[in-house]
């Protein structure tokens, strides 16, 4: 069954990361339940099938965006597809544990109601970047603000994004890197007019398998060892496993 939620996730990869939506999709649909409505954006299509509510939106050539070119990317898939609220997730953030939905879900109508809502973390970053305040309620969630002037305020870790506001950050010819450091600078200036919020009790939990930009060594000490195994048991794993 897939969800009906408020929002979609965007999932922005390139032809170098495919194979890591093959686990990316398996823990995703384990840990979110109902499955949510999943958008990836990338280039050459993956030649093996993907979930039942995955969609794969062709962004052009891949040779057309190198990693200094990475934001063009993004902001292509910004503008071609039609959500004014989304999710955002790269193709390494692989949960780790369930993901409680009922809150997603009020986090999605809370974005849309509020339209001076940049991002909402989804994570733990900004309760533990030690630049957050409290910020009133949404529902039964403790809301907190992010201190602008703090680092990774821009941070592109899972979150809910409107998208007119991150339109506003993404310049041209930048890499994820840069966007998310020059992009806090950028969201900084925004602050009289847009809020980055999260909450105390996070409603997602991933970890980063392929660090800094390392296609060929995964990093799996936060994956629960029984998924482990059942993905290597899948063949989910076979690319590193080579390596």
């Amino acid at each position: 069954m897939i969800a009906k939620m408020s929002i979609p996730i965007y999932v922005l990869t390139s032809d170098k990361y495919l194979e890591a939506l093959r686990p990316f999709s398996y823990l995703l649909n384990k840990y979110w339940r109902p499955n949510p409505q999943v958008i990836v954006g990338g280039f050459t299509p993956p030649e093996f099938e993907l979930p039942p509510n995955f969609t794969f939106h062709s962004l052009g050539k891949f040779e057309d965006y190198p990693v200094s070119r990475w934001s063009n990317s993004l902001i292509r898939m910004l503008l071609e597809l039609p959500h004014d609220v989304f999710i955002f997730m790269l193709e390494d953030y692989w949960i780790t544990k369930p993901v409680k939905t009922g809150y997603i879900d009020i986090i999605g109508d809370y974005m849309k109601q509020f339209e001076y809502v940049a991002r909402f973390d989804l994570t733990g970053d900004r309760l533990y970047s030690g630049y957050a305040k409290p910020y009133g309620k949404a529902g039964p969630i403790d809301l907190i603000i992010s201190d602008p002037d703090s680092q990774y305020h821009c941070s592109l870790i899972a979150g809910a994004w409107r998208r007119a506001h991150m339109l506003k950050i993404l310049v041209e010819n930048e890499s994820p890197w840069q966007v998310e450091l020059e992009g806090t600078s950028r969201l900084r200036e925004l602050r009289q007019y847009v809020i980055v919020l999260g909450t105390t009790d996070p409603p997602l939990q991933h970890t980063l398998a392929l660090r800094g930009g390392v296609d060929s060594k995964l990093i799996l000490d936060e994956v629960k060892k029984s998924d482990v195994s059942e993905m290597r048991r899948l063949g989910l794993l076979r690319k590193w496993e080579k390596t």
